[in-house]
């Protein structure tokens, strides 16, 4: 787990990305998707 601090920036932007990608609430918690549907 020695990176660079630019691929921590990366990996870190990555995995937001891909948290938005596949969970589009999960920042919003799961009580903001049972509300919608």
């Amino acid at each position: 787990a020695f990176l660079p601090s630019e691929w921590k920036d990366v990996t870190t932007f990555v995995v937001m990305i891909l948290v938005l990608y596949l969970k589009p609430s999960g920042l919003l918690g799961q009580s903001a998707t049972e509300e919608k549907v």
